[in-house]
C-alpha cells in the first residue's frame, strides 16, 4: 500500500477589510502546504466554500450580505462543507455572540485583539487537528475500497463454489439462486437484521455443498426416492457442508444454519433434535427451503407444495417459516397475481371470493378456495386465528373471476 500524504490545507479568509485578509493570508504564506483564499462578504464566501471545499475558514462575524453566524450555518450545512474548521474573528468580547456562534457549529471565536503569538499557536493547533482529519478520511477511504474489493472477492468465490457444486449436483445453482430469494423475503417477514441476514442468505446459497462429499450414487438423487441406508449417507451432507464453511472467519451463523437444516420445530429432526426456538433461526428458514426443494423434487404441484407447507407448521417448520414461504410462492406466482391480491382478516368483506385455501398453523383447512365469504364465516376465521394464527395470510380474487 502506497503512503499517503497529507493533502494541501485550503484556507479561507472572510474579511470585507482588505488590509485584515492581506495580513492574514502573509501569515499563513509563510508555512508550505497551505492554499490561500479570499472573500469579502457572506455570499461570495458561501460560494467559494461550496466550490473550494476548505479546510478552515477564518471569518469576521460583520461582513456584508450575509452575516458571519448565517455564513456557519450554511457552510455546516453543505455536505462539501459541514466538517471544515470554522473560526469567528470578533472586535471584543461578547459573550451572547460566542453562544450565538457556537450554537451555529462554530469551533471557536477569537478576538482579533488576541496577542499574535497566541493568535498562530490557536490557529496552528486548529490546523493540526484538520490534517489528522484528512489524513484519517485518506485511510477511511482506502479501507473502504479494500473492503469492496474483498466483497467483490468473496462473492466472486461463492459464484465458484456454486459451479464447483453444480459440476457435481446439476442444479444445485439454481436451486442456491432460488434459495438466496426466498431466504430474503422470509428474513424480511421475521424482522431479521442486516447483517445476520446476510449470514443466512449465504447459508441458504451453500446448503447444498457438503454434497460434494457423498457417493456418486447419492448426491444427486431426491431424499424422497432413498432406501433407508442412502438416506442415512446423505443427512451427512449438513455436517460436511457445515465444516466447510466454517473455516470462513465471521460465518458461523451460515454455519449452524447449514449444520441444523434439518431439525424439525417440534423436535423431531437431526442432527441433534432441537426443539422449537432452540434451533437457530437460519436452519428454520432453510428448513422450510428444503423442504419446498424436495417437493418440487418429488414431482408436487404448486397446489401441493402449498398445502404440505401449511400441514408442515408446528411440526416439522417454524409457524413464522411457514407463513412467510406460502406468501413468498403465492405472491411470485404471476399468473395468480394477476388476478389476486392478499388481504388483512379486517379487510374481509361478506362477497369476495377466496383464492387459496385458508389454513391454521394446525394444519387444519378453515376454508376452501372458491368459496364466496359470509358474514359468519368472518367472525368464525377472527375467533379461530386469534388461537390458531392463518398461515399464509389470506386472499380473494379480484376482476372478472371475483363476479363469477
Amino acid at each position: 500500500m502506497n503512503d499517503v500524504s497529507p493533502p494541501d490545507i485550503r484556507i479561507l479568509i472572510v474579511d470585507n477589510d482588505e488590509n485584515v485578509r492581506k495580513i492574514f493570508a502573509r501569515f499563513f504564506s509563510r508555512y508550505p502546504g497551505f492554499e490561500v483564499y479570499e472573500a469579502s462578504n457572506g455570499e461570495e464566501a458561501a460560494l467559494r466554500s461550496r466550490n473550494l471545499e476548505p479546510d478552515l475558514i477564518l471569518s469576521d462575524h460583520q461582513i456584508p450580505q450575509v452575516d458571519g453566524l448565517e455564513l456557519c450555518r450554511r457552510v455546516r450545512s453543505m455536505p462539501e462543507t459541514r466538517a471544515a474548521i470554522f473560526l469567528f474573528l470578533t472586535h471584543q468580547k461578547d459573550e451572547q455572540f460566542k453562544v450565538e456562534a457556537f450554537t451555529c457549529g462554530a469551533d471557536d471565536c477569537i478576538e482579533k485583539t488576541t496577542p499574535p503569538i497566541i493568535l498562530t499557536h490557536k490557529i496552528q493547533a486548529f490546523i493540526r487537528i484538520k490534517q489528522l482529519q484528512n489524513e484519517l478520511l485518506a485511510e477511511k477511504r482506502i479501507i473502504a475500497e479494500t473492503n469492496r474489493k474483498l466483497e467483490r472477492n468473496f462473492k466472486e468465490l461463492t459464484q465458484i463454489l456454486l459451479k464447483i457444486i453444480d459440476v457435481r449436483v446439476p442444479g444445485a445453482a439454481d436451486r442456491a439462486r432460488a434459495a438466496r430469494e426466498s431466504a430474503r423475503f422470509v428474513c424480511g417477514k421475521m424482522g431479521i437484521g442486516e447483517e445476520e441476514t446476510d449470514r443466512i442468505l449465504f447459508g441458504a446459497q451453500l446448503h447444498e455443498i457438503g454434497k460434494i462429499g457423498l457417493p456418486d450414487t447419492i448426491a444427486d438423487k431426491a431424499k424422497s426416492n432413498m432406501v433407508m441406508n442412502d438416506r442415512t449417507i446423505y443427512n451427512q451432507h449438513p455436517v460436511i457442508g457445515s465444516l466447510i464453511v466454517s473455516t470462513i472467519s465471521g460465518y458461523k451463523t451460515a454455519s449452524d444454519a447449514i449444520y441444523h437444516q434439518y431439525e424439525n420445530f417440534d423436535g423431531s429432526g437431526t442432527p441433534d433434535g432441537l426443539l422449537g426456538n432452540e434451533i437457530p433461526r437460519g436452519a428454520r428458514i432453510i428448513r422450510g427451503i428444503v423442504l419446498q426443494s424436495d417437493l418440487c423434487r418429488s414431482g408436487s404441484g404448486r397446489d401441493d407444495i402449498l398445502h404440505e407447507i401449511r400441514q408442515s407448521a408446528n411440526r416439522i417448520l417454524d409457524p413464522l417459516v411457514a407463513s412467510s414461504l406460502v406468501e413468498y410462492i403465492v405472491e411470485n406466482d404471476r399468473e395468480f397475481a394477476r388476478n389476486k391480491c392478499k388481504i388483512s382478516l379486517e379487510d374481509l368483506k361478506p362477497g369476495m371470493v377466496i383464492a387459496e385455501d385458508i389454513y391454521g398453523s394446525s394444519g387444519v383447512k378453515l376454508l376452501p378456495k372458491n368459496v364466496r365469504i359470509q358474514d359468519r364465516m368472518i367472525e368464525v376465521l377472527t375467533e379461530r386465528n386469534e388461537v390458531d394464527p392463518i398461515i399464509g395470510g389470506v386472499y380473494v380474487l379480484i376482476g372478472q373471476k371475483a363476479n363469477r
